[in-house]
Order: structure tokens, then C-alpha cells, then sequence
């Protein structure tokens, strides 16, 4: 069973072919069924973790934070995840990583450029290991979906969850209709 979020979060669709698109949202709660989930963040980003993970779950969620400060680190994570499902004999196809983003969706263009502005001054001086502008998705309706995609290829995960904050909750069906025009249709 996954770790409830800190945050309030919008959950990502579920339908056979989930693993073709690259970020996930939806407005409705998922169907029911049994999947194995495991966590990674700052407080089980740990060896034991990372063994039980691979040899489980169906889904591995992955969070950024101090452990996992950039895109980078995450993408050596799957890495180190496509290593330990390899090793206990398990097929790659058999689990799914999942990278969990915080995503701001600005009114337009300028708007998410004047919000990238504020985050990476306010995390200039903040002080922290992990930086929040560094990890967030911060772009406008149009394009969220793009760059979610972008993030997945770089990160190497299958796939990327939206999880809106703020105010940006109210772009979720317009997004969840920009998702439906891109994945395949259904037999």
C-alpha cells in the first residue's frame, strides 16, 4: 500500500494502455484492483527499500526531495531500479515507475516564465538541500503535457503523475481532455 500524500493531489487515471502516455491526470478516483506500491522518497530511499521495491511492487512511485534533489538523481535511481528488477529475475515491463511532479500551471507563457522567475529567487535563497524550482513543473495549459512527456524521457521513468498545487487544480480538465486527444484509443 502507498504512503498518503503530505499534499492533496489529483489522481492519475488507470486504463490498460497507462504505460503509452507520459503524465497522467484525472478527475475521478481510480477503478479498484490489487497493486503492490512502493514509495521512494527522502525517508525510504534506503538499499532495503530499493530490493523490496524491485522484487514486489507493480508500481514504484518516485518523489523528489533532499535525497532525490534533481532530474538526474532520479534518472540514476531507475537505473539502480531497472538493476534490482533485473536481478531478482523480474521483467522490466512487469513494474511501472511512476515520478510524482508538484505542477504549477500558469494562465499562459509569460506567466509561467514570471512563476520559473519567483521559485528560482525564492530558492536562491532558501537555504535548502532540495530545490524546489529544480523539480517543479511550472508551464502553461498548452504545453504541460509536452513537458511532462519531456520530463519522462529524461528522467527515464514510464511515467510521469501531475500532482497540480494551488490554484492550478483548475486546469485539471483541460488537461485531462489534452491527455484524451493524445493517448490511443481503446479496442
Amino acid at each position: 500500500m502507498a504512503q498518503p500524500l503530505a499534499h492533496v493531489r489529483t489522481p492519475s487515471v488507470t486504463s490498460p494502455d497507462l504505460t503509452s502516455s507520459a503524465a497522467t491526470v484525472a478527475l475521478a478516483a481510480p477503478a479498484p484492483r490489487h497493486v503492490t506500491e512502493f514509495v521512494i522518497d527522502d525517508a525510504t530511499l534506503v538499499p532495503t527499500t530499493l530490493a523490496l521495491a524491485a522484487a514486489r511492487a507493480d508500481v514504484i512511485r518516485v518523489r523528489h526531495g533532499a535525497g532525490l534533489p534533481t532530474h538526474a538523481s532520479v534518472r540514476a535511481l531507475v537505473a539502480m531500479l531497472d538493476d534490482e528488477v533485473a536481478a531478482v529475475g523480474r521483467s522490466r515491463d512487469d513494474v511501472t515507475v511512476v515520478l510524482e511532479v508538484e505542477t504549477v500551471v500558469a494562465d499562459d507563457e509569460d506567466d509561467a516564465a514570471r512563476r520559473r522567475g519567483h521559485l528560482a529567487y525564492s530558492a536562491a535563497f532558501s537555504h535548502l538541500a532540495w530545490q524546489a524550482d529544480a523539480t517543479m513543473l511550472v508551464a502553461a495549459p498548452g504545453t504541460v503535457v509536452d513537458e511532462a512527456a519531456e520530463l519522462a524521457r529524461r528522467t527515464g521513468v514510464d511515467r510521469v503523475e501531475l500532482v497540480l498545487v494551488g490554484r492550478s487544480r483548475r486546469h485539471a480538465p483541460t488537461i485531462a481532455r489534452t491527455l484524451a486527444r493524445t493517448l490511443p484509443a481503446h479496442p
